[in-house]
Protein backbone atom coordinates (compact mmCIF):
# COMPACT_ATOMS: atom_id res chain seq x y z
CA UNK A 1 0.00 0.00 0.00
CA UNK A 2 1.80 3.45 -1.15
CA UNK A 3 1.39 6.15 1.43
CA UNK A 4 1.64 9.85 1.32
CA UNK A 5 4.47 11.75 2.85
CA UNK A 6 3.56 15.01 4.36
CA UNK A 7 5.95 17.01 6.11
CA UNK A 8 8.27 14.03 6.91
CA UNK A 9 5.31 11.91 8.14
CA UNK A 10 4.01 9.26 6.10
CA UNK A 11 -0.08 8.42 5.91
CA UNK A 12 -1.76 5.85 4.15
CA UNK A 13 -4.88 5.87 2.57
CA UNK A 14 -6.99 4.25 5.31
CA UNK A 15 -10.43 4.46 6.18
CA UNK A 16 -12.47 4.41 9.75
CA UNK A 17 -13.20 0.82 8.67
CA UNK A 18 -9.71 0.28 8.11
CA UNK A 19 -8.56 1.54 11.28
CA UNK A 20 -10.56 -0.85 13.03
CA UNK A 21 -9.25 -3.48 11.39
CA UNK A 22 -5.60 -2.61 12.06
CA UNK A 23 -6.73 -2.30 15.54
CA UNK A 24 -8.27 -5.59 15.95
CA UNK A 25 -5.02 -7.01 14.65
CA UNK A 26 -3.24 -4.94 17.37
CA UNK A 27 -5.15 -6.36 20.02
CA UNK A 28 -4.20 -9.60 19.32
CA UNK A 29 -0.90 -9.79 19.39
CA UNK A 30 -0.04 -10.64 23.18
CA UNK A 31 3.92 -9.84 23.68
CA UNK A 32 3.85 -7.36 26.33
CA UNK A 33 3.76 -4.67 24.46
CA UNK A 34 1.64 -1.79 23.88
CA UNK A 35 1.11 -0.56 20.01
CA UNK A 36 0.75 3.52 19.42
CA UNK A 37 -2.05 4.69 17.37
CA UNK A 38 -1.47 8.19 17.16
CA UNK A 39 -4.64 10.65 15.21
CA UNK A 40 -2.21 13.09 13.67
CA UNK A 41 -3.38 16.62 12.45
CA UNK A 42 -1.38 19.79 10.84
CA UNK A 43 -0.66 21.18 14.26
CA UNK A 44 1.15 18.09 15.65
CA UNK A 45 3.42 17.58 12.38
CA UNK A 46 4.81 21.18 12.55
CA UNK A 47 5.37 20.17 16.39
CA UNK A 48 7.49 17.76 15.35
CA UNK A 49 9.56 19.33 12.88
CA UNK A 50 10.52 21.33 16.53
CA UNK A 51 11.16 18.29 18.47
CA UNK A 52 13.17 15.54 17.13
CA UNK A 53 11.59 12.99 19.77
CA UNK A 54 8.48 13.60 18.64
CA UNK A 55 9.85 13.22 14.98
CA UNK A 56 10.80 9.68 15.94
CA UNK A 57 8.01 9.01 17.68
CA UNK A 58 5.98 9.89 14.57
CA UNK A 59 8.08 7.62 12.25
CA UNK A 60 7.99 4.51 14.54
CA UNK A 61 3.98 4.54 15.43
CA UNK A 62 2.54 1.55 14.31
CA UNK A 63 -0.77 3.63 13.13
CA UNK A 64 -1.28 6.63 12.10
CA UNK A 65 -4.78 8.21 11.37
CA UNK A 66 -5.48 11.55 9.65
CA UNK A 67 -7.45 13.70 11.74
CA UNK A 68 -8.34 16.71 10.10
CA UNK A 69 -9.53 17.78 6.39
CA UNK A 70 -6.32 19.45 6.89
CA UNK A 71 -4.49 16.51 6.37
CA UNK A 72 -6.34 15.10 3.02
CA UNK A 73 -6.03 18.44 1.15
CA UNK A 74 -2.17 18.61 1.79
CA UNK A 75 -2.06 14.95 0.73
CA UNK A 76 -4.00 16.06 -2.39
CA UNK A 77 -1.79 18.86 -2.76
CA UNK A 78 1.43 16.67 -2.26
CA UNK A 79 -0.20 14.43 -5.66
CA UNK A 80 -1.54 11.64 -2.92
CA UNK A 81 -4.98 10.93 -1.84
CA UNK A 82 -6.03 10.25 1.54
CA UNK A 83 -9.94 8.88 1.36
CA UNK A 84 -11.46 10.24 4.51
CA UNK A 85 -10.81 11.57 7.86
CA UNK A 86 -10.04 9.52 10.50
CA UNK A 87 -10.70 11.83 14.01
CA UNK A 88 -10.04 10.89 17.49
CA UNK A 89 -13.53 11.10 18.92
CA UNK A 90 -14.91 9.47 15.52
CA UNK A 91 -12.20 6.05 16.51
CA UNK A 92 -13.36 6.11 19.79
CA UNK A 93 -17.17 5.81 19.08
CA UNK A 94 -16.54 3.27 16.60
CA UNK A 95 -14.07 1.79 19.13
CA UNK A 96 -16.92 1.34 21.68
CA UNK A 97 -19.16 0.07 18.99
CA UNK A 98 -17.03 -2.33 17.64
CA UNK A 99 -15.34 -3.90 20.32
CA UNK A 100 -17.05 -2.83 23.27
CA UNK A 101 -15.81 -5.63 25.66
CA UNK A 102 -12.16 -4.88 24.75
CA UNK A 103 -11.28 -3.21 28.30
CA UNK A 104 -10.87 0.32 28.45
CA UNK A 105 -8.83 2.78 30.71
CA UNK A 106 -9.54 6.51 30.63
CA UNK A 107 -6.43 8.93 31.37
CA UNK A 108 -6.14 12.81 31.12
CA UNK A 109 -8.07 15.40 31.46
CA UNK A 110 -8.77 17.48 34.98
CA UNK A 111 -9.51 15.32 38.00
CA UNK A 112 -12.96 13.75 37.28
CA UNK A 113 -13.21 14.36 33.72
CA UNK A 114 -12.24 10.90 32.86
CA UNK A 115 -14.73 9.28 35.61
CA UNK A 116 -17.34 11.75 34.49
CA UNK A 117 -16.55 10.63 30.74
CA UNK A 118 -16.55 6.81 31.92
CA UNK A 119 -20.11 7.43 33.20
CA UNK A 120 -21.59 8.92 30.22
CA UNK A 121 -20.02 6.62 28.11
CA UNK A 122 -21.55 3.46 30.51
CA UNK A 123 -24.99 5.17 30.23
CA UNK A 124 -25.07 5.34 26.56
CA UNK A 125 -23.57 1.95 26.21
CA UNK A 126 -23.60 -0.43 28.91
CA UNK A 127 -21.82 -2.58 27.21
CA UNK A 128 -18.64 -1.33 26.68
CA UNK A 129 -16.08 -2.34 30.02
CA UNK A 130 -14.49 0.58 31.12
CA UNK A 131 -11.73 -0.86 33.91
CA UNK A 132 -10.23 2.25 35.30
CA UNK A 133 -9.48 5.84 35.12
CA UNK A 134 -7.11 8.70 36.15
CA UNK A 135 -6.79 12.42 35.73
CA UNK A 136 -3.61 13.70 33.29
CA UNK A 137 -2.29 16.21 35.80
CA UNK A 138 0.05 13.93 37.71
CA UNK A 139 3.53 14.81 38.67
CA UNK A 140 6.79 12.93 37.01
CA UNK A 141 7.36 11.46 39.95
CA UNK A 142 3.49 10.09 40.19
CA UNK A 143 4.14 8.49 36.55
CA UNK A 144 5.10 5.26 37.90
CA UNK A 145 2.21 4.34 40.05
CA UNK A 146 -0.14 5.62 37.13
CA UNK A 147 1.81 2.97 34.85
CA UNK A 148 0.72 0.41 37.82
CA UNK A 149 -2.56 1.56 37.66
CA UNK A 150 -3.21 0.95 34.15
CA UNK A 151 -0.99 -2.23 34.05
CA UNK A 152 -3.02 -3.67 36.95
CA UNK A 153 -7.01 -2.66 35.46
CA UNK A 154 -6.13 -5.39 32.81
CA UNK A 155 -7.42 -2.83 30.19
CA UNK A 156 -6.35 -3.66 26.79
CA UNK A 157 -6.84 -0.19 25.37
CA UNK A 158 -5.39 2.77 26.62
CA UNK A 159 -7.07 6.12 25.85
CA UNK A 160 -4.35 9.13 26.84
CA UNK A 161 -5.67 12.47 26.57
CA UNK A 162 -2.87 15.15 28.05
CA UNK A 163 -2.30 16.61 24.51
CA UNK A 164 0.32 16.11 21.93
CA UNK A 165 3.12 15.15 21.93
CA UNK A 166 2.96 13.87 26.22
CA UNK A 167 0.34 11.85 25.52
CA UNK A 168 2.32 9.61 22.78
CA UNK A 169 5.51 10.20 24.45
CA UNK A 170 3.48 8.43 27.27
CA UNK A 171 2.57 5.59 25.92
CA UNK A 172 6.20 5.02 23.92
CA UNK A 173 8.30 5.18 27.00
CA UNK A 174 5.92 2.62 28.94
CA UNK A 175 5.35 0.79 26.15
CA UNK A 176 6.67 -2.26 27.80
CA UNK A 177 5.20 -1.67 31.13
CA UNK A 178 1.41 -0.49 30.44
CA UNK A 179 -0.13 -4.30 29.64
CA UNK A 180 -2.61 -3.02 26.99
CA UNK A 181 -2.24 -3.69 23.61
CA UNK A 182 -3.42 -0.41 22.50
CA UNK A 183 -2.09 3.04 23.54
CA UNK A 184 -4.31 5.98 21.50
CA UNK A 185 -3.42 9.20 21.80
CA UNK A 186 -6.79 10.80 21.53
CA UNK A 187 -6.06 14.85 22.71
CA UNK A 188 -9.31 16.21 24.47
CA UNK A 189 -11.76 13.66 23.43
CA UNK A 190 -11.97 12.94 27.27
CA UNK A 191 -13.30 16.56 27.62
CA UNK A 192 -15.89 15.49 25.02
CA UNK A 193 -16.93 12.40 26.27
CA UNK A 194 -17.84 13.93 29.91
CA UNK A 195 -19.80 16.62 28.13
CA UNK A 196 -17.37 19.53 29.23
CA UNK A 197 -16.58 20.60 25.77
CA UNK A 198 -18.83 20.21 22.77
CA UNK A 199 -18.01 18.56 19.78
CA UNK A 200 -18.46 21.54 16.78
CA UNK A 201 -21.97 21.17 14.70
CA UNK A 202 -22.13 19.19 12.10
CA UNK A 203 -21.93 21.70 9.79
CA UNK A 204 -18.62 22.79 11.11
CA UNK A 205 -17.41 19.38 10.59
CA UNK A 206 -18.68 19.22 7.14
CA UNK A 207 -16.41 22.15 6.37
CA UNK A 208 -13.29 20.48 8.23
CA UNK A 209 -13.11 23.68 10.38
CA UNK A 210 -13.78 21.98 13.90
CA UNK A 211 -10.13 24.37 14.55
CA UNK A 212 -12.60 27.08 13.93
CA UNK A 213 -15.28 26.68 16.29
CA UNK A 214 -12.93 25.68 18.92
CA UNK A 215 -10.74 28.59 18.44
CA UNK A 216 -13.86 30.86 19.09
CA UNK A 217 -15.00 29.29 22.11
CA UNK A 218 -11.16 29.05 23.49
CA UNK A 219 -9.55 32.28 21.85
CA UNK A 220 -6.20 31.18 23.91
CA UNK A 221 -5.85 28.59 21.87
CA UNK A 222 -5.07 31.33 19.09
CA UNK A 223 -1.20 30.77 19.37
CA UNK A 224 -1.08 26.97 18.99
CA UNK A 225 -3.58 27.74 15.96
CA UNK A 226 -1.24 29.98 14.32
CA UNK A 227 1.02 26.45 13.65
CA UNK A 228 -2.17 26.21 10.91
CA UNK A 229 -0.87 28.84 8.73
CA UNK A 230 2.86 27.34 8.97
CA UNK A 231 1.54 24.03 7.84
CA UNK A 232 -0.46 25.72 4.99
CA UNK A 233 2.38 27.04 3.70
CA UNK A 234 4.86 24.73 4.60
CA UNK A 235 2.81 22.17 2.06
CA UNK A 236 2.08 24.70 -0.62
CA UNK A 237 6.24 24.80 -0.72
CA UNK A 238 6.60 21.53 -0.73
CA UNK A 239 3.97 20.69 -3.35
CA UNK A 240 6.02 23.90 -5.79
CA UNK A 241 9.55 21.51 -4.96
CA UNK A 242 7.86 18.65 -5.70
CA UNK A 243 7.00 20.25 -9.19
CA UNK A 244 9.77 21.30 -10.47
CA UNK A 245 11.36 18.06 -9.49
CA UNK A 246 8.68 16.78 -11.75
CA UNK A 247 9.58 19.21 -14.22
CA UNK A 248 13.67 18.73 -14.08
CA UNK A 249 12.85 14.95 -14.81
CA UNK A 250 10.40 15.32 -17.91
CA UNK A 251 13.02 17.24 -19.60
CA UNK A 252 15.56 15.15 -19.19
Amino acid sequence: MRGTVILGVEFYPLTLKGALNAIDWMLERDDGITRLVVTANPIMLCQSLRDPEFRALLEEADLITPDGQGILWAARKLGGFLPERVTGIDLAHALFRHRPDAGYFFLGGKPGVAEKAAERVRSQNPAVKILGTHHGYFRPEEEERVVSRIRESGARVLFACMGSPAQEKFISRNSRRLGARVGIGLGGVLDVLAGKVPRAPEKFQRLGIEWLYRLIREPRRLPKDLLLLEFVLRVLRASKDSRKVRGKVGEE
